[in-house]
């Protein structure tokens, strides 16, 4: 079926895939993660597409004020809009979406079922819906092996709970999506229909500093966001920002560093952020340390713990003939074609973003 869709891919059809982490489904209320979900995927597609032209469905969780605020706003533009339960029994758009979704599912399954670190006496976790017998059987001989959940793991569903022994439903709590972090200029224009990197500064808690950079430094429990300013630590940023902007462009001396596979590995601050590797970063890296920075991001990525998606033609001979800025510019420009936040661990670099007026997670 996904191959009859994708005929339509020349035609114009496009798609983003969005994932909400097993631990967040685990903890939090989800109503407003996926009412600032829509609302950036909205404003993202409206940088392309002309708002009085379109139709908007969407299946009705129960939306909050926020997006509906929104929602309201692009019907006064001329957009159609359906809310509707149950809305692949009866819209095409919807229909379609739930077919990519079901299939990029079974491709994170099918990478679990391949890594032999999440097989128990032999058996892999099988198709990983509660009816199955082969993912019950899993379920149990992992729980009595005494080793800790895998990451993909739904805890707080009832098929795990009986298995440990726990009874009633789990009480969740509102995420930490913490509006007031943003600038007033990125909320005004995400409310107005528009996605831009540009109008994006974090707005310190504990001094009130307007920035369109954070540090990024490490500590014994790995990386920690704090204000250039005060050098505070800034709290539930990565939550925040991976649902509001999601992309992230590092440099070359993150890559060659390693510092996003050490970051994944122990803080876990861009668990589930799309990483974007423009090419003029892969043709940089390509090192001793890049070559096994980009390895170990396969591997996470191949699990669904992040999206990795490379952007730009890769051209070596157009790349050696450039100069430092040259590729440097490149970088800002795959931010600001994407909407994506630089991550960098370059002075120079970070100041040319700045200049550029690009939000920046710069690590010292």
């Amino acid at each position: 079926m996904f191959r009859q869709i994708s005929q339509f891919i020349s035609d114009g059809l496009e798609f983003v895939e969005e994932k909400i982490p097993p631990w967040h489904v685990d903890r939090y209320n989800l109503n407003k993660i996926m009412d600032v979900v829509y609302q950036r995927i909205l404003a993202s597609f409206f940088r392309k597409a002309d708002i009085g032209k379109c139709r908007i469905v969407i299946d009705d969780y129960g939306i909050g004020p926020t997006l509906k605020r929104f929602l309201n706003f692009l019907e006064k533009q001329g957009a159609e809009i359906i809310i509707a339960r149950k809305s692949d029994d009866t819209y095409l758009e919807a229909r379609v979406a739930s077919i990519i979704a079901k299939r990029n599912r079974e491709a994170v399954i099918k990478a679990i079922n391949e890594n032999d670190d999440y097989k128990i006496d032999g058996i892999s976790i099988g198709s990983g819906n509660a009816g199955n017998k082969q993912t019950l059987e899993w379920l149990k001989k992992w729980y009595s092996s005494g080793k800790p959940w895998p990451w993909f793991i739904k805890r707080s569903f009832s098929t795990i709970r009986k298995i440990e022994g726990l009874k009633g439903k789990v009480k969740k709590i509102i995420p930490p999506i913490r509006d007031n972090l943003l600038s007033e200029d990125f909320k005004k224009e995400l409310d107005s229909g528009r996605l831009n990197i540009r109008a994006l500064s974090v707005v310190c808690p504990s001094c009130g500093t307007t920035s369109k950079a954070v540090l990024f430094t490490s500590g014994g429990k790995g990386f920690t966001a704090r204000c250039p300013s005060c050098r505070g630590p800034i709290e539930d940023l990565n939550f925040t920002l991976r649902y509001y902007c999601s992309f992230i462009v590092p440099d070359s001396n993150v890559i060659n560093r390693g510092l996003l596979g050490k970051d994944l590995e122990k803080s876990k601050f861009f668990e589930d952020f799309t990483i974007l590797i423009p090419a003029v970063v892969r043709y940089e890296c390509d090192t001793k340390g890049g070559k096994k920075e980009f390895e170990r991001l396969g591997k996470f990525a191949s699990i669904g713990r992040i999206k990795l998606k490379e952007v730009g033609e890769f051209n070596p001979s157009k790349f050696e003939k450039m100069t430092t800025q040259e590729r440097d510019d490149l970088i800002m420009k795959t931010c600001i074609e994407e909407n994506a936040i630089l991550l960098s661990a370059d002075n120079q670099v970070k100041g040319l973003a700045v200049s550029w007026g690009i939000f920046t997670i710069f690590v010292p």
